[in-house]
């Protein structure tokens, strides 16, 4: 694969994608308003609602960074 700085940047892109976890009080923070969503207030069950949608976009952000960084390793090997 080419070395050049453009490939370089969306490999290290895509790697820190594939890579890519929540912070642990956000974690935190999801884990405490879905425990509690029966009791939640408006705000809270939006703010809820909201997280999940981010997460479920990550979730498919990350696996999709995955797949592609497959696809170049097989085509040609990814330099570490």
């Amino acid at each position: 694969m080419p070395a050049d700085p453009t490939w370089t940047a969306a490999l290290t892109t895509l790697r820190r994608v594939a890579g890519y976890t929540l912070p642990p009080a956000l974690d935190r923070r999801i884990l405490d308003l879905g425990e509690r969503k029966e009791a939640l207030s408006p705000d809270e069950r939006d703010e809820l609602t909201a997280w999940v949608e981010f997460t479920q976009q990550r979730s498919i952000d990350r696996l999709e960074a995955e797949f592609a960084l497959r696809r170049l390793a097989a085509a040609e090997p990814v330099p570490a």
